[in-house]
C-alpha cells in the first residue's frame, strides 16, 4: 500500500513537532508539511494535496472550523482529524471511521487507532466517497456548536446581574411572556428567549415553554396520549411536560 500523505496544521510548534514525530514512527504515514496558522495551512493543503490533515481547532488567522469548510470545498475527499486540548462532552459523537478527534496531550496508542482507521479506508475502500462531504459537514456542525456553547448565562435577581453556571440550571421556562431560569440556588429572570438559550446551550427543548438540562433529570414517565413528563433533580422534583412532537427526539437522545 502507498503511504498516506498527511499534513499537520498546528500553531503550537512543540505540539506540531511532537505529533510529527509520533506519526513518522508509522511506515504508512508520510508527513509532507506543517502549517502554523489557518491561512498557511490552506495553502499547504492546496500545494501538497494530502490524503489526510491533522488539524488543530484553535488556530490564529482562521480556526479549524472555518478551515475545514474551505478544505472540504477544495477537496471533499481529504480526511480531517481534529486535534484539540479541550475535551467536550460530545467528543464520542465524532468517532466515525473516516474522521477522528484527538485530544492533547497526545497519546501514542490513541493516535495508532486513528492511523488504523486511515489504513482501513485506503486499503478496503469501505466508505462510499460520495458520503464523505456529508460526514465531514456533520462533524464540523457538531464541533461548531460545541464552540458556541457557553458556560454561564447572565441572569437578573433583585436588581443585580448574576452569572449562573450552565451545570447548575435545571430548566428554563416562560411565564407571563418572560423567561426564567430555575437553578440550584434559586430562580432568575433572564433577558434571552428560550430559542436564544437553546442556541447557546445543549439543553433539550421539551416543550414550547420549557428547555431542560438533560444532566439534571431524575426520572421520566409516560403521561397520556403518547406524551411524557420529566422529573427534575431539584428539591421540588419539578415536573416538565414533553410535547408529543418532541418525544421521539428525547428517546433518541437517551437511547430508549
Amino acid at each position: 500500500m502507498d503511504k498516506i500523505k498527511c499534513v499537520i496544521l498546528e500553531d503550537e510548534i512543540p505540539a506540531a513537532e511532537e505529533l510529527k514525530y509520533i506519526l513518522s514512527q508509522h511506515e504508512l504515514i508520510d508527513v509532507v508539511g506543517i502549517g502554523y496558522d489557518g491561512m498557511s495551512g490552506l495553502e499547504l493543503i492546496k500545494n501538497k494535496k494530502p490524503e489526510a490533515a491533522f488539524m488543530d481547532i484553535n488556530m490564529p488567522l482562521q480556526n479549524g472550523m472555518e478551515l475545514a469548510k474551505k478544505v472540504r470545498e477544495f477537496d471533499e475527499n481529504i480526511d480531517i482529524i481534529f486535534v484539540t486540548a479541550y475535551e467536550e462532552h460530545a467528543v464520542q459523537a465524532f468517532e466515525v471511521n473516516a474522521l477522528d478527534y484527538i485530544l492533547k496531550p497526545f497519546d501514542e496508542k490513541r493516535i495508532e487507532i486513528t492511523i488504523k482507521r486511515l489504513a482501513s479506508k485506503f486499503k478496503n475502500k469501505t466508505i462510499d466517497e460520495e458520503k464523505l462531504p456529508d460526514i465531514i459537514n456533520d462533524i464540523i456542525n457538531k464541533i461548531d456548536k460545541e464552540e458556541r456553547i457557553v458556560k454561564k448565562i447572565p441572569c437578573e435577581k433583585n436588581g443585580k446581574i448574576v452569572l449562573v453556571n450552565i451545570k447548575d440550571i435545571y430548566y428554563c421556562y416562560i411565564k407571563d411572556e418572560k423567561t426564567y431560569v430555575k437553578a440550584k440556588y434559586g430562580t432568575y429572570l433572564v433577558g434571552f428567549t428560550l430559542q436564544q438559550i437553546e442556541g447557546k446551550t445543549d439543553f433539550f427543548r421539551a416543550h414550547r415553554s420549557y428547555l431542560v438540562n438533560m444532566d439534571n433529570i431524575k426520572e421520566l414517565y409516560s403521561w397520556f396520549n403518547g406524551t411524557y413528563k420529566l422529573v427534575m433533580d431539584d428539591n421540588n422534583r419539578s415536573e416538565i411536560p414533553i410535547s408529543r412532537n418532541n418525544v421521539k427526539r428525547l428517546k433518541e437522545i437517551i437511547g430508549i
